[in-house]
């Protein structure tokens, strides 16, 4: 394979949040590979204040793919499109990194210049139409952590062995972000208890969610912080942040970057399978997780601060990364029928392991 290097890269991951946070770890693994190289990146709209706010990115160029769809044939869809390539092609890549692995990114790849479109072989690309724009492949181990097998798919490409830790980045905040995170620190220890996901199967119940966090109150001098997204999860975040009066705090309207940005400032992260897991993941902070439906080996942060519980299902389904009825299952029972005392069992050991001494102060 092709282990020139690289002046000028464009990275293709377009969506969803998650999945994007998930290949950050490509970039910094490039920016400490190549310093001096141009690296760009297409994602869509909506997630692109994540990626301008990211120090590692020369530029970002943004897709508005739903929106196109809708109206497909409107002559403000072809104006957004037609500009779209006009912009992609004013610069011709040295290397193009098809991180999607889909018919969407292949429309983005195959309309960028450049010598090398780098994507998923046979065995691991998403859709197989993706393999129609890409002249050099790689196929990525399935059982690998979702991290590694993007990271995977680029050292093979430069035949690079050499194992790989991401060291975390701050994503950069404005000013009044700067003075929002300061109004948001605390002299106390901070939990941040990201309790939202997209999906409800990966949710705790709430029941279980508020004794566990009452037995963590009750052995440790934390003060939680309850980040909400919507306004179900605002009525969720400030039933929580009422409980426990003093030591909770209903927190919304976060950025992206300032989000990440105040998970540098806890002392931890309570989160189940989702993007707030996966920002948590950019930075240092430890994180305490749990899954059910979807495989923590596979999606979880790699680094041994990141703990995880994995509810198992009750039925004797299996699976080598996520549920196939994850969106349809009426029970979800495998992350439902968790224990809260059971979790704090698991939270205490990596409390205790994890957690700098100075940060926790057991109420006994």
């Amino acid at each position: 394979m092709n282990t020139s290097q690289p002046h000028s890269i464009l990275i293709i991951k377009t969506s969803a949040i998650g999945d994007v946070i998930q290949t950050v770890p490509v970039l910094e693994y490039l920016r400490g590979k190549f310093p001096k190289a141009r690296i760009d990146w297409v994602v869509e709209h909506g997630i692109a204040s994540l990626l301008k706010a990211h120090p590692l990115i020369d530029r970002v160029l943004e897709i508005q793919t739903q929106s196109w769809r809708k109206a497909l044939f409107s002559k403000k869809t072809r104006a957004e499109f037609t500009g779209f390539v006009k912009n992609l092609r004013a610069t011709e890549y040295d290397l193009v990194i098809d991180l999607q692995g889909n018919a969407k990114s292949a429309v983005v790849t195959a309309s960028a210049k450049a010598e090398v479109k780098l994507g998923f072989g046979w065995s691991s690309v998403r859709e197989k139409t993706n393999l129609l724009v890409t002249n050099k492949r790689v196929n990525v181990p399935p059982n690998l952590n979702i991290r590694l097998k993007y990271l995977h798919l680029v050292q093979e490409y430069f035949q690079d062995a050499q194992a790989f830790k991401t060291k975390g980045i701050h994503l950069q905040i404005n000013q009044i972000e700067k003075e929002r995170l300061l109004s948001l620190c605390s002299c106390m220890s901070q939990l941040m208890v990201c309790f939202g996901s997209k999906w409800v199967n990966k949710r705790l119940e709430l029941s279980t969610l508020t004794n566990l966090l009452q037995r963590i109150a009750k052995e440790y001098e934390f003060s939680f912080l309850f980040i909400f997204g919507d306004d179900e999860e605002r009525k969720i975040a400030e039933e929580l942040a009422g409980i426990f009066g003093e030591r909770g705090k209903a927190i919304g309207n976060l950025s992206l970057p300032l989000w990440q940005a105040l998970m540098w400032e806890v002392d931890g992260v309570i989160a189940v399978d989702s993007a707030a897991l996966h920002l948590c993941g950019t930075t240092q902070t430890p994180s305490f997780s749990v899954f059910g439906p979807s495989l923590a080996s596979s999606y979880k942060p790699t680094e041994e601060r990141h703990v995880s519980v994995q509810g198992n299902c009750p039925y004797g389904r299996t699976f080598a990364s996520r549920c196939p009825i994850l969106r349809t299952c009426g029970t979800g029972a495998c992350i439902r029928q968790l224990k809260a005392e059971d979790l704090f069992s698991s939270f205490k050991q990596w409390a205790d392991l994890f957690l700098q001494a100075t940060c926790i102060t057991r109420n006994h």
